[in-house]
């Protein structure tokens, strides 16, 4: 700490992860990985000097499981989660810690890209490669790559929420779950897809991203559970469903009378005007509107149908290839799914979740971060829509990461599909994540209408931040921003 003097919460978490780290087998595990790659990063978190990412702490939990069994385990991830979370509030109350959260944050959305990029990459080498033993070595190093981004990701979601925290706002209730709440709490882990930590050389990162180590280790997967180093063939997911291509919505049946008969189309047009007036006519109009209306509710049913048939073809495909170990073409499909129509985005997670599948949700959500500014504000809204706001919410902060004029035109998609709560969001994730440079340069897109909503946004963040953004506004010279009180 900057004072030299560490307030009494963090110290005693430091002394609790040392003590924990002392049950461990030294060489193995994570905890080895740490020890060999990036000793001083591993030494700044058990002295305290450094509160460690809650996914470092997962990781060490996930090697006591293994090392002493699950109940042991599950006592200390209890004891783990209160310590953590009074250390976290105690090192961030302190001088300068929303600069250094601010600098970390954007640390780790340029590890974030950088690990996007490498997953793109490999996707490629994989898609040109035949023979069978580079693909596999290709698919490690995607799977590899994209525990990167997973790590990176949840980092980024820990530093947002202990951002937001440092802002009072009124209370709201959360919703329940295990490990550090909301304020602290990263997103949760995925199961792991790559290999175990000893299984060999992968690509280097660092222990505790932009703390200050500076040191490489590599970056393990971040475990939502505790439980077996290697996972478990479990759940619906191993459902020998068939994969195949989407099918077609049936065409619904015409209407039929109460006779039976098919209901004749009513007539259309000038020349039939005055044909259907009287009490028959008023009958016959109310039956032909029971008629589209059936059919269009038919139709509706339909279209529900097929998108739920081709979620769950979706999910089996993707069950069976992470069933094989084959990660690299299981993510393909993600990267396929996410190019689906924004109405079967929200059905697709649903089956995800309900596969056993829930860590590939994640995946779904950066796959959808990458979509043109247009159709990410659909998905984002549809989302929302579905009672999926957390996910929503979710995708609208990682889409912060592109260039400041893809936000920008993300925020005007969205205004114009009636969604200023969701504009809101991303105006202010824009804010907390990205510099005040940044969002002015967002706002050139559109002054008239991103200047007053960013400027608010920073309001509602803090003080100094709608100043330095008011600052960077007229720096740009743009219009409508008030002048320097």
């Amino acid at each position: 700490m900057a004072s030299g003097r560490l307030p009494a919460e963090v110290e005693e978490f430091a002394r609790y992860l040392r003590a924990l780290t002392r049950r461990l087998a030294a060489g193995t595990g994570w905890y080895g990985v740490f020890a060999l790659r990036d000793p001083e990063g591993l030494r700044a978190c058990l002295d305290g000097s450094e509160v460690p990412p809650w996914d470092v702490v997962q990781s060490l939990l996930q090697d006591l499981s293994t090392q002493r069994g699950a109940d042991a385990a599950q006592e200390a991830a209890a004891r783990a989660s209160t310590l953590y979370r009074a250390s976290v509030a105690a090192h961030d109350t302190g001088p300068g810690s929303r600069e250094a959260l601010q600098a970390r944050l954007g640390g780790m959305l340029r590890e974030q890209r950088n690990a996007a990029l490498r997953e793109r990459d490999l996707q490629a080498a994989i898609s040109a490669t035949e023979g069978a033993a580079d693909r596999e070595r290709l698919g490690a190093e995607l799977a590899w790559a994209h525990d990167d981004w997973r790590r990176a990701t949840a980092r980024i979601e820990e530093l947002h929420a202990r951002l937001t925290a440092l802002t009072p706002r009124p209370s709201r209730p959360s919703a329940p779950g295990t490990g550090p709440p909301a304020a602290v709490a990263p997103t949760a882990g995925p199961e792991r897809t790559a290999p175990a930590p000893t299984a060999g050389p992968r690509p280097p990162g660092t222990l505790v991203g932009a703390l200050g180590s500076g040191a490489e280790a590599p970056v393990e997967p971040v475990v939502q559970g505790l439980g077996p180093a290697r996972p478990r063939p479990r759940g619906a997911r191993f459902a020998g469903a068939g994969g195949g291509g989407t099918a077609a919505p049936a065409s619904p049946a015409p209407p039929l009378a109460e006779s039976g008969t098919e209901v004749p189309a009513t007539p259309r047009g000038a020349r039939f005007a005055g044909a259907y007036d009287g009490e028959g006519g008023g009958k016959r109009r109310k039956r032909d509107k029971a008629a589209d209306d059936g059919q269009r509710l038919a139709r509706e049913a339909a279209e529900r149908a097929a998108t739920r048939r081709a979620a769950q073809e979706a999910v089996a495909r993707l069950g069976r290839l992470r069933a094989a170990g084959r990660s690299g073409e299981a993510h393909v499909v993600l990267c396929e799914a996410a190019a689906w129509p924004a109405p079967r985005l929200p059905v697709l997670a649903e089956e995800l979740e309900r596969a056993g599948l829930g860590a590939d949700v994640s995946t779904l959500l950066w796959e959808m971060a990458c979509l043109p500014p247009t159709r990410l504000a659909a998905a984002a809204e549809a989302l929302i829509t579905a009672d999926r706001t957390a996910d929503g919410e979710r995708l609208l902060r990682q889409s912060v990461s592109r260039p400041a004029p893809e936000v920008a035109h993300t925020a005007q998609a969205l205004l114009a599909a009636g969604a200023p709560r969701g504009a809101a969001f991303l105006l202010e994730a824009l804010v907390r994540a990205r510099t005040p440079e940044e969002a002015a340069r967002a706002a050139a897109e559109d002054p008239a209408t991103l200047v007053p909503l960013l400027l608010d946004a920073a309001a509602g963040v803090s003080s100094s931040s709608h100043h330095d953004l008011a600052h960077a506004l007229r720096m740009a010279a743009l219009p409508g921003v008030p002048g320097p009180a």
